[in-house]
C-alpha cells in the first residue's frame, strides 16, 4: 500500500473514532473499547482508500501531528452531536422517572438498568429506533460525505462549529423537556387535585394517596407515549446528518 494511502487510513480512522464511540448498541450494553477501535479502523480503511484526495506523502511530522489533532477534534465534535441525540432520551427518561415517583440519579452519563430502569428503557427504545429507521445509515452517509468536503488530514471544525455545538446542547434540553411535558403536566394536576382534596378532608392521608396515584397514572400515560417519543426522536435523527456536515470544513 502506498504511503499516502496509509496516511489516509490513519487520519480517516482518527476522524471515525469520535463517531464510532458515540454510536449506540441495540442491546443497550457498551461495546468494549477494542471493538470500537476496530470499527474506527474499518471505517478509516474504507474512507481512506476511497477518498478522492489523499494526504501529501512528503508531509512533515509537525504538519502530520497538526492534521491528526484536527481530525481528532472533528471526530469528537461529530460524535458529540450523535451523543446529544441519545442524551435527549436519557434526560427525558430521568425527568419522567422523577415525575412518576421513581428515583432517578441526576447527570448526563448513560443510565444503567440496575440503577435507573425507566431511563434505561427509554434509552434502549431510542437505540432500537435509531437502527430500525435507518438513521445509522444517514450518519454513516454524512460521515462519508465529510470526506468530500475535506479529505483525510485536511478536515477541521468550521467557524460555525461553536454555535452548532451549543445549539445541540440547547436542543437536547428543549426536546427532553418536550418529551417529558405530559408527565410534568400530569404530576401538576395530581398534586393540585390532592391539595384541594386535603383541604376538604383534613383527616385523609393525601400524601400516600397522591404518591400512588402519580405512579399509576404515570405508567398509564407512559404506555401510550411511545408515539410522542418516537416523533421527537425521529425529527432529531432526520436533522442529525445535516448538523454533522455543518461542522466540517477544509483547512486552509
Amino acid at each position: 500500500m502506498p504511503w499516502e494511502s496509509i496516511l489516509g487510513v490513519v487520519l480517516s480512522s482518527l476522524r471515525a473514532l469520535g463517531v464510532v464511540m458515540a454510536m449506540p448498541v441495540p442491546t443497550g450494553r457498551e461495546l468494549p473499547p477494542t471493538w470500537r477501535v476496530a470499527w474506527s479502523v474499518l471505517w478509516g480503511v474504507t474512507m481512506g482508500v476511497a477518498s478522492p484526495a489523499l494526504p501529501d506523502p512528503h508531509i512533515g511530522f509537525g504538519e502530520l501531528g497538526i492534521a491528526a489533532m484536527h481530525e481528532i477534534m472533528l471526530g469528537l465534535a461529530l460524535g458529540f452531536l450523535v451523543k446529544c441525540v441519545f442524551q435527549m432520551a436519557a434526560m427525558a427518561g430521568r425527568v419522567i422517572a422523577t415525575e412518576v415517583g421513581l428515583v432517578a440519579a441526576p447527570g448526563f452519563d448513560t443510565p444503567t438498568p440496575d440503577k435507573e430502569p425507566l431511563p434505561s428503557f427509554i434509552m434502549l427504545f431510542a437505540g432500537v429506533m435509531f437502527f430500525s429507521t435507518g438513521a445509522h445509515h444517514m450518519v454513516m452517509a454524512a460521515f462519508a460525505r465529510s470526506f468530500e468536503i475535506a479529505g483525510p488530514g485536511m478536515g477541521t471544525l468550521a467557524s460555525v462549529a461553536p454555535m452548532g455545538l451549543v445549539g445541540a446542547v440547547a436542543q437536547l434540553v428543549e426536546v427532553a423537556v418536550r418529551m417529558a411535558a405530559p408527565f410534568i403536566a400530569l404530576n401538576f394536576v395530581i398534586i393540585l387535585s390532592f391539595s384541594i382534596l386535603g383541604r376538604a378532608a383534613p383527616k385523609m392521608n393525601v400524601f400516600v394517596l397522591s404518591f400512588s396515584m402519580r405512579t399509576l397514572c404515570g405508567f398509564l400515560l407512559l404506555s401510550g407515549a411511545g408515539t410522542l417519543l418516537a416523533r421527537y426522536l425521529g425529527m432529531a435523527f432526520d436533522d442529525l446528518p445535516w448538523s454533522m456536515l455543518q461542522l466540517v470544513t477544509e483547512r486552509s
